[in-house]
């Protein structure tokens, strides 16, 4: 996740640095912004947090009935198991086992789909959310944008994070533009 939402901050550097360098101004103003505050504090930003905590809770109910289950059967043949001869039992139990391993590699799975999905989608926030950032900077005059994380010390005048959160909420909204890509996946 963190390698994802770098290489978005590294490619709105790059595109801010083709749209607002003039050759004849030198380059020295810098803005920081930070990355998780945009996305916890816009209203596009909470829209997807919202999706994905609604997929996490639908995963984390279906492993609860999953475990529940498991339990039942598990104690039901704890209770089978003196009606049953001890190679019977044991591969009944082995069986058993082998589908418990299954269950728990396809849910894993599943919890990584969704963590990747989370990754995914605060990286196209950013791609979405980049043209709020490159005005911004033109407004400031500045030629780099650094992610907030990475700064030692700052003044707070170079911080933009409340200004684009407010201009990211009037130009996205809850919404994607029409143009903007699908987190959906």
């Amino acid at each position: 996740m963190k390698h994802t939402v770098t290489l978005a901050l590294s490619f709105l550097l790059w595109a801010s640095l083709a749209l607002a360098q003039d050759a004849s101004t030198p380059a020295a103003e810098v803005v920081v912004v930070d990355p998780n505050r945009l996305f916890a504090e816009t209203l596009f930003g909470q829209t997807i947090s919202q999706q994905l905590e609604a997929e996490a809770e639908i995963l984390a109910s279906k492993n609860r009935e999953i475990e529940e289950s498991l339990r039942a059967e598990e104690r039901q043949l704890t209770e089978q198991r003196s009606n049953m001869s001890p190679e019977n039992f044991r591969d009944t139990a082995e069986a058993f086992d082998q589908k418990v391993q299954a269950i728990r590699r396809e849910r894993t799975e599943l919890a990584r789909e969704l963590e990747d999905k989370r990754a995914s989608a605060e990286a196209r926030f950013l791609a979405t959310a980049q043209g709020v950032l490159v005005e911004l900077m033109n407004e400031r005059g500045a030629n780099i944008l650094l992610d907030m994380r990475s700064i030692i010390l700052r003044d707070n005048a170079v911080d933009i994070t409340n200004a684009a959160v407010r201009k990211i909420d009037e130009a996205i909204g809850r919404g994607y533009p029409t143009d903007a890509p699908d987190i959906k996946d």
